[in-house]
Order: structure tokens, then sequence, then C-alpha cells
């Protein structure tokens, strides 16, 4: 790509001269003449734009645009209802980051037109350009029109296996009596029960527990298919062995049968206690909280395991006496129901920045002027690193370090760089080149997860038939977190369960939808 060529470049000249260009954060007088302030919706927000008076990266950017971020704050347990309550309301933000563009959510935004579409020409702001030129795109349009700006994670499928993650007690696992580390959904459950009877730190100790229930279904559907964890209106499609193309959520010898080992599993887990039966109402923060202090045997992250790092696994030492890694451990890559690794199948993006309808066409070019801005080496640098000589130098090699810099982690000293960094994309595509910011073990669990995924065969699914849907606009949204919920938590037999929710899909149609992209396709 472009901007890895213009990256590459930068980087070179850093080894000649010892030093990227450095963002000038001193007072400069802005090529805008006209200020503009700017609300943005975004995770934490008005404590990481607002902390402190002298965030130089803060006072960098909105100097050089010539605007200030007002911060209209959104948590991860509250940011889905805040946006539909301001989409209802009409009073949604400037700029917000949402996970809509995979659900019949975003289709009706830029239908209802709360959406500003994104340019197709993009060349006044060429880095976002570049940026832009990707197969995420067809996932950001309605229409054929682009409606958002997708956020970058992955850049290959293997990686995708860090998305979701189970960090154990292998301590108390021990002390139970086990031996081995699991392998299978079998050996995970028995540790888990053995964990419980046996209590070591006799706190009551539950099973797994997790940052939201919704997370379930990507770490265990794959237990019988790889493809169907993705709900909404964007999941994969499979042929289902006569040459018709169906959801992967509903492949089978009968509609969506695929799928009973999966829920018949989480059923058991639950009834038995490997799943916490509190689970459902367990928002991220607690769930954080209850496997920092012992509560839960076992916690499914999202994010991969660094992100771990900040919420236990920096605290882990205080409370317990140990380093983290001696007391826990990282669930592998598991085994499906026919013995093989398998991994939940994500797209790259798992989210994306949206631009209200009510911005004009000054705010729409300032925007895309700061998004091709952090796309830029310059941008990217200090949105990642903060201030040259203050936050991060060059070591004799010209690499980019944090050592004596600081605390080594950019945004102790800005805040404000827990917002910008992340504000286009999750993860760079040069990002081998910053410093970790995280204790080396982190990063080799996701490394290790990442090798194993990669000697695993993605089945074969036909993304035409999602696209054809996605042109068709159509009424059947897959809400595969809630059906799992409702099958795992529930009394009556898992099968008729199962049997009474594709009926509902039936009676929204699914069946015409399968015949209708069917005949798209062919």
């Amino acid at each position: 790509m472009k901007r890895k060529r213009w990256i590459a470049m930068s980087l070179a000249c850093a080894m000649i001269a010892g030093a990227l260009p450095a963002a000038n954060v001193a007072a400069e007088e802005s090529e805008y003449s006209n200020h503009l302030d700017i609300s943005l919706a975004y995770w934490d927000v008005e404590s990481n734009l607002t902390a402190t008076a002298d965030d130089k990266v803060l006072q960098t950017i909105e100097d050089k645009f010539n605007v200030t971020f007002v911060p209209q704050n959104i948590s991860w347990d509250d940011y889905e209802q805040k946006l539909q309550l301001w989409a209802a309301s009409g009073s949604l933000p400037d700029l917000f980051m949402g996970a809509e563009r995979t659900k019949s959510t975003f289709a009706t935004w830029a239908t209802q037109g709360l959406l500003t579409e994104i340019p197709s020409d993009l060349s006044d702001y060429p880095y976002l350009e570049d940026y832009m030129d990707s197969t995420e795109l067809q996932t950001c349009q309605v229409d054929g029109k682009t409606y958002c700006i997708f956020r970058q994670t992955y850049y290959d499928q293997a990686e995708t296996v860090q998305d979701r993650v189970i960090a154990y007690r292998w301590d108390l696992a021990q002390e139970a009596g086990i031996t081995e580390e699991p392998e299978t959904w079998e050996e995970f459950r028995e540790m888990m029960l053995a964990i419980i009877e046996a209590d070591p730190e006799g706190k009551s100790v539950q099973g797994l527990t997790a940052k939201g229930y919704s997370l379930l279904a990507g770490e265990f559907f794959p237990y019988s298919s790889m493809l169907a964890a993705n709900d909404g209106v964007t999941f994969y499609w499979v042929d289902n062995g006569d040459g018709t193309y169906v959801p992967a959520y509903f492949a089978g010898d009968e509609l969506g049968a695929d799928m009973l080992p999966t829920f018949q599993l989480l059923r058991d887990m639950y009834t038995e206690g490997s799943i916490e039966k509190d689970i459902a109402v367990t928002t991220s923060t607690q769930a954080l909280e209850k496997f920092l202090q012992g509560s839960n045997a076992a916690i499914l992250i999202d994010g991969s395991a660094t992100n771990i790092y900040n919420d236990v696994g920096q605290y882990w030492e205080e409370i317990y006496g140990n380093d983290f890694f001696d007391d826990v451990k990282f669930l592998t890559v598991m085994q499906d129901v026919n013995g093989e690794l398998a991994y939940p199948v994500f797209d790259y993006a798992w989210s994306e920045s949206y631009i209200s309808s009510a911005v004009d066409e000054e705010k729409l070019d300032r925007i895309l002027a700061i998004y091709d801005y952090l796309c830029s080496p310059e941008g990217e640098l200090l949105a990642k690193c903060g201030i040259e000589g203050e936050t991060y130098g060059y070591d004799e090699d010209g690499n980019i370090t944090y050592e004596g810099y600081g605390t080594g982690n950019p945004d102790d000293t800005y805040k404000s760089i827990d917002v910008f960094q992340y504000l286009v994309y999750w993860t760079p595509e040069d990002d081998e080149v910053y410093p970790r910011t995280y204790p080396d073990e982190y990063y080799e669990v996701n490394e290790g997860l990442v090798e194993l995924a990669s000697t695993v065969t993605v089945p074969e699914y036909n993304y035409d038939c999602t696209s054809a849907y996605l042109s068709m606009n159509g009424d059947v949204s897959l809400t595969v977190a809630d059906d799992m919920l409702t099958i795992m938590t529930g009394t009556d037999d898992v099968e008729s369960m199962w049997n009474d929710i594709i009926a509902g899909y039936q009676a929204d149609g699914l069946d015409d939808v399968i015949e209708q992209v069917n005949a798209a396709v062919k």
C-alpha cells in the first residue's frame, strides 16, 4: 500500500537523521481561519480529553486545525444504548464511534438521513484515501454510498483469533488437582468444576465470567461453526452441500443443525456452573473486578491478551504477591466438535467512525482533514508516541524508544493519546515499529495464538452473497448473542428452543431471503 511505503520512507529517513518529523508543539498559526467546535463521542473521552490542561498532543491537534473537541462520553457498557437514544432524539454528536455497520441499524440511520456521506473522491485527503482503499470499504456502504470509516484492527485472518481470549487461574487449578492445561472444552469444564469444588482461597469461586455475555458467541460458536458468530446483516454465507448458499448460522442437513452441538455445550456449562449464572447481568467492569479479586476462576475478554493488563495484570502482584503469569494462563486455540482446532472468523475492523448529518461542509472538511493527518506518518507518530524528547526519542540505531522518557508509556503523560491513537484505526499497519507498552509476555500470548490459528484452514464462504443481501436492505438481521443467551439459560429442550428461534427468523422472511440471494449470485 502507498501509505506503508510513505511510512517506510519516513522511517528510513529517521535512521539517517535520527528522528522522524516531530509534531510542532509550539503555537502555530492554523491554515484554518474559522474556529470550530467538534463534539466527539468516544469511550471514556471526557477523562482523556479534559484530564489535564497541558496535554500537548491535544493542543497540537486542536491548534493545527483550529478546533476544540467537545467530549460526549460513552462507556463500554452503555455506548450502544446512548447511540440509539441520540439517534432517536436527533442529537447525535458531530463525530462518534460505534459498531453498527454490521447491523440493520446502519442502513436505517443512512436511509433516515442521520449520517453524512463520506465523499467518494478523497483526493484532497491522500493519506485517508489510501487507508480507505480496502476491502473493508464495502462494509461501510449502503446503496453504493459510504457512510462510515472502518477502524482497522487486523491485517490477516489468523489475527482475529485474538478477538476473544480466556484467562484462567492456573494456580487454583493446580491446587484443585489439575495437572495439564486444557485443550478441549471438556477439559476446560473439568478444570472449572474442580476449582469450584476445591475453592482453594475460600471465596466461593465461580466459573467463567465475561466482559459481556455476547462475547460467548465468538468464543464458543467455533465449536461447531467457525463462521457463525457474525450477527446483524453482514453474516457469512456457505454452500450447504447442494449448491445452495445459506447463512452459516443456519447450515446443516436440517436448517441450523450444525449449531446444535454448540448450543448444547453452552447449556451444559451454564447448568453445571462452569459458566457463571450471573454472566448475563455482569458488566465489563464487574467481570474484570471479579476475576482480579478471585471471585471467578476464568474470564473471557475481547481485544487480545494485552487488554487484561491495565485492568488486572498490573495489579496482580500487589494483591497476590506473585507475578500475573505465575498464577494465570490463557486458553489455547480450542478443538471443535471434530477434534480440529477452530477460532472465530471475524472481519478485520469491528467498529467504525460516523459523522452526523448535522455537520456542514466546512466541519466535514475539517474532520476529514484531521483523519487524514492521523493517517499520515507525522500524525500517526504524534498520536501514538506523543512529543519527541518528552515521551519518546530514538536509540543509537534510529529506532523509536520510550526508555528514559516520561513513564515509558506516552498515554500516562498525555491522556488524549488514548483517543487519538485509536480514533481512525485500532492498529497501524506498521505497528511493529513502535515500542511495546505492555510486558512482553502478553504479546507472546497473542503471537502464540496467531501462530496456531495460522495452521487452521478457514472454511469457504461466499462474500458475494453478503454483498447481494446488503444491497437488498433486507429486514432479516441475526441476533446471535441473544439467541445464544435464550437457549443457554433456558430449561426446555435445546433442539426445540433452537427450532423455535429458526421459525421466528422464517416468519421474518428468512426463506425468501435465502431464495433471493441465491438467485442474485447465480
